[in-house]
């Protein structure tokens, strides 16, 4: 064997050591940890044995007395005190723990895959997974994507930089009771108006036939949220999404 052969044969050999090496110390370094769930606390939020509040990853359940809730904790609830694997990636303002959790499939994806939650703020490592698994439960109206009969009558299109939402009526239908929420948990409840489009500003004022206030300053996120609007019985009207 001649010496240049050998040593891009040798280079070769390196290079893909160093690749193996580098794969496998990444993995390595992630934070997995045999745990068992004490208990679950609603649809996206479970206590360990020890006693820690894990907060699952990417993704929000219906609060209590909404669509969906019951059915959110039913099936966090299938693995109180079992065994799992939890990935801290961090700590919420309340204190929680921020985490993946895998039994053994990927829960906090499992959850929006059968439209039991939605996304929220997903990890650039997750997006594309956490938006195809949306994309499909949508699609298939699965759970929270359930759509009203009213489906389409109210639209909204987000100006995330101004902070409001321009809304456009498409039926003529009583909107009052109507809600609009974001990603997170806040919500605005819609007085019916006639106008046939009008704006719900995330800021205070007050309400005229075509302006609406919302009174919490800021509201939408300048990298990626996600607008529902839902009918008084917790159909889905409207559903639209930026950054994903």
């Amino acid at each position: 064997m001649n010496k240049k052969l050998a040593f891009f044969l040798s280079l070769s050999i390196t290079i893909l050591l160093a690749g193996d090496y580098y794969f496998f110390t990444a993995k390595e370094t992630r934070n997995f940890e045999q745990v068992v769930v004490g208990r679950v606390i609603d649809g996206d939020t479970l206590e360990l044995e020890d006693g820690r509040v894990v907060r699952l990853l990417n993704i929000n359940t219906p609060e209590k007395k909404e669509f969906g809730y019951f059915e959110a904790l039913a099936f966090l609830q299938e693995y109180e005190n079992s065994t799992i694997e939890l990935e801290v990636t961090g700590t919420e303002k309340y204190g929680r723990l921020l985490g993946r959790v895998y039994a053994p499939d990927y829960l906090n994806l499992e959850i929006v895959r059968r439209g039991l939650g939605h996304t929220l703020l997903v990890t650039d490592a997750d997006l594309e997974a956490f938006d195809k698994a949306q994309k499909e439960a949508i699609e298939a109206g699965e759970g929270i994507w359930e759509n009203s009969p009213d489906y389409g009558c109210l639209t909204g299109e987000i100006n995330k930089k101004e902070e409001y939402v321009r809304l456009e009526r498409r039926c003529d239908v009583n909107i009052n009771g109507w809600t609009i929420k974001d990603e997170t948990t806040r919500k605005y409840t819609l007085g019916d108006t006639d106008a046939s489009s009008f704006y719900l500003y995330s800021d205070k004022g007050t309400n005229t036939r075509e302006a609406r206030y919302w009174g919490r300053g800021s509201v939408w996120n300048n990298d990626r949220d996600s607008i529902f609007i839902r009918d008084a019985q917790d159909g889905l009207v409207f559903y639209d999404s930026y950054g994903y």
